[in-house]
């Protein structure tokens, strides 16, 4: 890794005995992210082997910091989701146990299920709230991607199907990304207006 003039980070490639050198900026994180599949077929085919471990160490470092990122993300959503979910039951999720969520699942179940005249919509909903809170004390929680992915620097065809792992990692860590803002941004916005409604009824003066 090298700095340039700009203070961003490139990779530098250069081969031994040889006056060659290659750096791979940011730009080619951006190409790989909005090219068609035929743009990057051509591009590939038109660089050298010898620029190839470049390339994938750039992609390498860009699934790392992007995986580390959507992890911070998906932290704070799980701690915004579980604030609402808690409250949902009317639970404090410093204090309560697993037993406490159980019983406090089994009351709305029978408030809220179908069969006992509740909304179908609602009990669903009811139901969705107590898995997240579930995952996020460790019950079935979903774990995604991960595992180092290695290439052989004498193989072309092993970089290639190196690249394109990696390429389908950052895709899919940067389209995760987004919907985990958008989930996190609402999270935040219902929050923040039920915080609002609770201060301005506290805050109303007491009629007389």
């Amino acid at each position: 890794m090298v700095e340039v003039k700009s203070g961003d980070t490139a990779v530098m490639v250069e081969v031994p005995g040889k006056k060659q050198r290659w750096r791979f900026h940011r730009n080619s994180i951006d190409f790989e992210l909005g090219c068609s599949a035929e743009q990057l077929q051509e591009w590939l085919a038109g660089m050298a082997s010898e620029q190839l471990p470049g390339l994938l160490t750039l992609l390498a470092n860009e699934v790392t910091s992007r995986g580390d990122a959507l992890k911070g993300l998906e932290k704070d959503r799980d701690i915004a989701r579980g604030t609402e979910d808690y409250d949902f039951f009317g639970l404090d999720g410093n204090e309560c146990s697993d037993k406490d969520i159980e019983r406090a699942y089994r009351k709305k179940s029978t408030q809220l299920h179908p069969d006992k005249g509740g909304d179908e919509e609602a009990f669903n909903n009811m139901r969705e709230k107590y898995d997240q809170l579930k995952a996020l004390r460790g019950e079935n929680k979903r774990k995604e991607g991960g595992g180092s992915i290695n290439w052989d620097a004498k193989s072309r065809g092993s970089m290639l199907k190196a690249h394109t792992d990696l390429r389908e990692q950052l895709v899919w860590i940067t389209r995760h990304i987004t919907q985990v803002e958008e989930e996190l941004a609402e999270l935040k916005r219902r929050q923040a207006v039920k915080y609002s409604l609770t201060w301005q009824e506290t805050a109303m003066p007491a009629a007389g």
